[in-house]
């Protein structure tokens, strides 16, 4: 015969594994949020990237950029038809 005690902690075990099933998902589903999880995390980073270096250009820290910067502008300017 089973102890009450270690009866009461299996039904405990048994409704918080029952949970984990339900909360858990299909494999080829994880993948696709890892997926996911992981593009935004790239975008992220890289629009971080572009906002410092762009701050950093207009305070002046990084001049080298300052060229590349002004030829981009009168490149998107000539496409636009200005």
């Amino acid at each position: 015969m089973i102890d009450p005690e270690l009866k009461n902690h299996l039904i405990v075990i048994e409704g918080e594994l029952v949970k984990i099933r339900r909360r858990s998902t299909s494999t080829w589903q994880s993948i696709w949020h890892g997926v996911a999880y992981g593009m935004g995390y790239i975008v992220g980073a890289a629009i971080i990237v572009i906002i410092i270096g762009w701050i950093l250009n207009i305070i002046g820290v990084i001049p080298a950029l300052s060229q590349q910067v002004t030829q981009f502008r009168n490149a998107v300017e000539s496409v636009n038809g200005r």
